[in-house]
């Protein structure tokens, strides 16, 4: 960069940063400041909501009052803070120069963020419908100046409508038929079940062979965990984008995940489980995001247990036959129901927050869950046992006096460092690539400025392509791409000769109006400092310029950066400003590549 854009740069992000600080740290009392730890020490922080017995948040409670415990040990919590669930003071976000933008997010900070996860991939449709319908009379009547945000979870993460206190929006949101009630291509339907179960009692009683019977059996068996599988990665990845999201945010975040089914815990999977490395990573990004989980039981109490469909079809079935496939039914219904029932306890009580089922009342549960997940009281400590060795670690709450109940999580995975990979390792898969899709919301673990500006003068037609599009073609613009990040953002561990290292992944990827990728480019940094240039980096921090050559007919340019070593990611959608002429030949659409080695 110039020096008098880059000065330009630090002054506009410097101001950003106050300001966001300003607006997401409240005052505690003059007591309970919140000390700064060295580097190697891990804060534990843990949102406790307190109700009495009419389930009513309890209010006015002390630091003195509470008492927490790690395995059992007590443990000296070092900040206190009550959140009464009061109204945030609004922010005006700091101006931009021209064609500079910043992925800070646009909100100012309230006690809680609250989060409506619509699951249609684990629900069927006619359940989906069910809670559209009684969302869309929640938000008819909801209270001014409530915070919301919308998201459903399907083939991908969608955000439907980012985080807003305004009903007319919301409902916008909801009535847009992109965010209706769709079906699940992994999910069985109730038909689906029958036929199968009708099949089986044809060939029973047809006399067809045991084996034949036991082939059929096993098939049925192996193609349903096939499908309960692909639904838990699925859902467990889509899991990690929405943490990855609100871990952009300060705070406790309440997430009201509507879902017809609830195929595994997150936070006690069993060794057996093919997935049960995602679902430690799930459990770890929701702990660092603060989410608290609130599983409502999308279709409320509107089943049948007896489905005249379920009969067997022969003509022979008696009703001895009938009433026993109705059995059959009933027992498959409770126990998948009692099932789920139980896993959405052990979620709701492993991150803090509380399962409703077996209720119509469905806007009721909602409710609740927003107005309890608002008032609460943080509490930080750091563990007396500094080894993170890997093992899960159990949190307990204690109250001094007061039949309470407490609602809060209920432990961690620590780090182990015997399996941390090595300075300068690559991951075996690129972890920002899921999350440059086109309309994925911005994250903004890593906050940065962004100047995007068309190259003057333009190179020649017949230059060589900016970008790593091979198959790239036809007439382009190229830009100018600035990034400005702070340097608290990244994180660069020392050695023992006290030189600091740390990699950066920068990616851009230019989309159609159409959601193709046009062209694209990977770059990815590798830092070693010494002391003297460790302290200047401190000082002006990163500035990195790239130049990516978008196809005419780009629409949107999508930006990201990733810091391996904490995991920390931040990504930018804007929009293209380009000449309106044909778009680019077919020949440029293709996927991008995975990372290269």
């Amino acid at each position: 960069m110039l020096p008098g854009r880059r000065w330009l740069f630090w002054l506009v992000l410097s101001s950003m940063v106050v300001a966001s600080l300003q607006s997401q740290t409240s005052t505690p009392d003059s007591t309970d400041v919140r000390p700064t730890f060295k580097a190697s020490a891990r804060v534990v922080v843990v949102d406790v909501v307190v109700t009495d017995r009419n389930d009513e948040p309890v209010q006015g409670l002390h630091k003195e009052d509470f008492q927490v415990l790690e395995d059992g040990q007590p443990q000296t919590v070092s900040f206190f803070e009550e959140r009464t669930g009061a109204a945030p003071a609004a922010t005006k976000p700091p101006s931009l120069p021209p064609n500079t933008f910043s992925n800070l997010p646009r909100t100012d900070t309230p006690d809680s963020l609250n989060v409506l996860l619509l699951d249609a991939l684990n629900t069927p449709l006619q359940d989906q419908s069910y809670v559209h319908k009684k969302m869309i009379d929640y938000l008819a009547g909801i209270h001014p100046g409530t915070r919301l945000a919308i998201f459903t979870l399907s083939s991908r993460l969608r955000l439907i409508q980012g985080f807003t206190t305004d009903p007319a929006l919301l409902l916008a949101a909801l009535n847009d038929k992109k965010s209706g009630p769709q079906a699940s291509p992994l999910l069985r339907s109730s038909a689906e079940i029958n036929a199968n179960q009708q099949l089986l009692g044809q060939m029973e009683s047809g006399y067809a062979s045991p084996a034949s019977i036991d082939a059929l059996r096993q098939f049925m068996a192996e193609t349903n965990a096939f499908q309960t599988n692909s639904r838990v990665a699925d859902t467990l990845f889509q899991l990690q984008q929405l943490a990855l999201y609100l871990g952009g945010f300060p705070g406790r975040k309440n997430v009201i995940w509507f879902s017809g089914g609830f195929p595994f815990n997150i936070f006690q999977p069993s060794l057996e489980n093919p997935n049960a490395e995602e679902i430690r990573k799930t459990a770890d990004q929701l702990t660092k995001a603060q989410v608290a989980i609130y599983p409502v039981e999308a279709g409320g109490l509107l089943y049948s247990l007896y489905d005249a469909s379920s009969l067997p079809t022969n003509v022979n079935a008696t009703a001895q036959q009938a009433t026993h496939a109705q059995v059959k039914d009933l027992q498959r219904d409770i126990g998948q129901r009692n099932g789920d029932h139980a896993t959405m306890d052990e979620m709701a009580k492993d991150t803090g927050g509380e399962a409703f089922y077996n209720t119509n009342g469905l806007d009721d549960a909602l409710s609740r869950a927003m107005h309890n997940g608002a008032r609460y009281y943080t509490l930080d400590y750091t563990p007396a046992d500094a080894n993170m060795d890997g093992r899960y670690r159990r949190i307990q709450v204690k109250l001094a006096q007061g039949n309470y109940n407490l609602a809060y999580r209920r432990g961690y995975n620590t780090d182990d460092t015997n399996t941390a990979p090595a300075i300068g390792q690559k991951p075996a898969t690129d972890p920002l690539q899921p999350l440059m899709a086109l309309g994925m919301p911005d994250f903004a673990q890593i906050v940065y400025l962004m100047s995007v500006v068309p190259s003057n003068p333009q190179p020649d037609p017949k230059a060589p392509r900016a970008g790593d599009n091979a198959k790239f073609e036809g007439l382009f613009t190229r830009f100018g791409v600035d990034f400005a990040i702070k340097e608290k953002d990244l994180k660069l561990g020392a050695t023992s000769d006290g030189i600091r290292h740390g990699s950066l992944e920068l990616t851009l990827v230019a989309y159609d109006h159409y959601g193709h990728p046009m062209n694209w480019m990977v770059r990815e940094m590798e830092f070693s400092l010494n002391p003297e240039r460790y302290a200047a980096f401190e000082q002006v921090g990163l500035q990195l310029h790239l130049e990516i050559d978008a196809p005419r007919g780009s629409a949107y340019l999508r930006s990201g950066g990733y810091d391996s070593a904490s995991g920390k990611a931040g990504t930018l959608e804007i929009p293209l400003i380009a000449p309106a002429i044909a778009p680019a030949t077919a020949s440029s659409h293709a996927a991008p590549p995975a990372k290269p080695n």
